[in-house]
């Protein structure tokens, strides 16, 4: 069985280095990084790279189509992920009061 046959997966099951297909089927990156909050199972976007001098990029996740462990599938053409900007980590991750204590309320009295 070939992965695109087996039962698609969430998104926390991504791996590392997985394939990335654009809608023609040829592979056109790899993930870098899964950018979510796996506690409130929100899932934003993938961190992808086309290889070490080429720079990474972001692909939001309303874009990606179908989802194993190994391979994902995007509903980019390879132009459309190419012209995609240069991936920028955030400097700052600003959370809310009520989100952090929410957050340290559960993991202290689970």
């Amino acid at each position: 069985m070939t992965e695109r046959q087996a039962p698609q997966v969430s998104w926390k099951a991504i791996e590392q280095g997985a394939a990335v297909l654009a809608t023609d089927g040829s592979e056109v990156a790899k993930v870098v990084e899964v950018a979510g909050d796996p506690t409130a199972d929100i899932f934003n976007g993938l961190v992808v790279s086309f290889g070490a001098l080429q720079g990474d990029r972001y692909i939001p996740a309303e874009r990606v189509a179908a989802i194993w462990p190994r391979l994902v599938q995007v509903d980019l053409t390879p132009a459309e992920i190419s012209a995609l900007p240069q991936y920028e980590e955030p400097v700052v991750e600003r959370l809310s009061p009520e989100g952090f204590f929410t957050r340290l309320r559960r993991r202290l009295f689970p």
